[in-house]
């Protein structure tokens, strides 16, 4: 689901809303916030019981979702310089990735769950062929040794009997 708000621009800048409790009935617990710089790839990371409110605050990314019950892959471009404010909701069971395109950006995560650590997520190898992310290669890509080294999409689906 993309959630969509529109902007107010002045002089001193812009202003917004990314969540108002009239439009979701999920009891979000946590946010939190991760700054990334040019070609960091962050995921495909994911649960079975975390709703995520994703908002890009500033800079650009390639955001990526997977849902491993459907195989439905869907791709977004969000932009915190956009006149419009687009957040996606993700939920349980769907994987998520992004790049960030721009110098830096920073990402905003809305989370029903606690986030407890990677030992606690699922976590999908950055680049698996059966997702097909197709990465922005033209920029020189940061990736973790969690994701680098992470399992397939084939190996999670096995392990949870999807």
């Amino acid at each position: 689901m993309i959630y969509k708000q529109s902007k107010y621009f002045e002089d001193r800048g812009s202003t917004y809303t990314i969540y108002d409790s009239i439009d979701f009935n999920i009891d979000f617990v946590q946010d939190k916030i991760s700054k990334s710089y040019q070609g960091v790839i962050r995921g495909f990371h994911g649960d079975n019981k975390t709703w995520k409110l994703i908002t890009c605050l500033s800079g650009k990314v390639k955001f990526i979702t997977y849902d491993i019950d459907t195989d439905i892959k869907e791709e977004y471009i969000l932009d915190g310089d956009d006149k419009e404010s687009k957040s996606v909701l993700i939920a349980p069971r769907v994987l998520n990735a992004h790049q960030c395109l721009s110098y830096n950006c920073i990402f905003h995560y809305k989370i029903s769950h606690a986030y407890t650590g990677p030992e606690n997520q699922w976590s999908v190898y950055y680049n698996d062929s059966d997702i097909n992310p197709q990465w922005n290669w033209d920029i020189e890509s940061i990736i973790s040794n969690r994701d680098m080294n992470a399992g397939s999409l084939k190996e999670l689906k096995e392990k949870l009997n999807v």
